[in-house]
């Protein structure tokens, strides 16, 4: 069977749904080679992925996952795909801390590094913070500080039957936009960074499949996979389950001067560990405060707490303001140490 899905791929074909995921599941409960899963990545990008075939591929990858538990009322993800190269630092990280010290629960998924210097879990750990729980741990954690922080490869453990294949390839496949996709808490708010605009136009398409509530998908014309403060943005909303096309973003618009993209740069873990740190303790430069107040503001809209930017905003401004958002980052770290027998 998977013989016949690579030879419709390699003839340009669109795979049904039913054989985007029977094809998908084959690869994740380890029966299919390394190098037929090569070929398989290789030939879905010569092609060009479909929604219908991405969405297929979600869901399986969903029903793979090991579930987090818990109320995901109005709790939000912010996660990028990364690999855009741009050196920034942990923007997504940081104002996972400032969206929950303006009250609104965090479920945020991500993963190591794997193109930039700092990955979120690279940087969590730098903070002090134990960002290697497994499922009950995470469940506590969220439960006790309503954040937390699911390390991927703990929550989908058939990917380690995919990832021999990407490793030799060394080239973006579509598990780059899978990533931010596969929230394992099942989030129905969710703040999504993109590679491309056309990544983002999909990756909106497929949360809208899935049942989404809220989200936006967001690609800056900088390259970031953020809200950039240094060049205007396409953002796709996709508001009570219902997208729309893109809307072109200006950080003027918010109020926010734009910055030279080199203000917004960062280093190793360390380094921007200590960033995310200033940034909340209020001695940060103005520009590394304002990208993540500025990124924090549409976590906060997206979670459908208040459905108004600008008091997203005024509420991001006021937890960093009072020492909410770093009272909540030195909640997170001293919680994980102890769930995890660390402290």
């Amino acid at each position: 069977m998977f013989t016949d899905i690579l030879e419709k791929i390699s003839r340009s074909e669109n795979l049904t749904d039913e054989e985007a995921s029977a094809a998908l599941k084959l690869i994740l409960n380890g029966d299919i080679s390394s190098e037929e899963v090569a070929g398989f990545l290789i030939s879905m990008r010569m092609k060009g992925e479909t929604v219908e075939e991405l969405t297929s591929f979600v869901k399986v990858m969903r029903d793979h996952a090991v579930k987090v538990e818990v109320d995901t009322t109005n709790a939000v993800d912010l996660c990028g795909t990364g690999g855009d190269k741009s050196g920034t630092f942990n923007i997504s990280t940081a104002a996972m801390f400032v969206v929950a010290g303006a009250g609104v629960p965090v479920l945020k998924h991500g993963n190591r590094s794997v193109s930039s210097k700092s990955g979120s879990y690279d940087v969590l750990e730098s903070l002090g913070a134990v960002p290697n729980l497994h499922k009950e741990e995470v469940e506590k954690l969220f439960n006790e500080t309503g954040m937390a922080f699911m390390f991927a490869p703990n929550f989908h453990p058939a990917l380690r039957y995919v990832m021999p294949a990407r490793r030799a390839l060394k080239m973006r496949t579509f598990f780059n936009m899978l990533g931010p996709l596969l929230n394992p808490a099942d989030v129905k708010h969710q703040f999504v960074g993109a590679f491309s605009k056309d990544s983002a136009g999909i990756m909106i398409q497929i949360l809208g499949n899935l049942h989404t509530e809220n989200a936006y998908s967001v690609n800056s014309h900088d390259g970031l996979d953020e809200v950039s403060l240094s060049s205007q943005c396409e953002i796709f909303e996709l508001e009570n389950r219902v997208t729309g096309n893109s809307i072109t973003f200006d950080p003027e618009s918010l109020g926010y001067t734009k910055v030279d993209l080199d203000l917004l740069k960062g280093g190793d873990a360390a380094d921007n560990a200590e960033i995310i740190k200033r940034i909340l303790n209020g001695t940060s430069t103005e520009a590394q405060r304002n990208i993540v107040e500025m990124n924090a503001a549409f976590g906060i809209r997206v979670s459908n707490i208040t459905d108004n930017l600008e008091i997203a905003r005024e509420m991001a401004v006021k937890s960093i303001d009072s020492g909410e958002a770093l009272r909540k980052l030195n909640l997170f770290i001293d919680e994980s140490q102890k769930i995890s027998g660390e402290f």
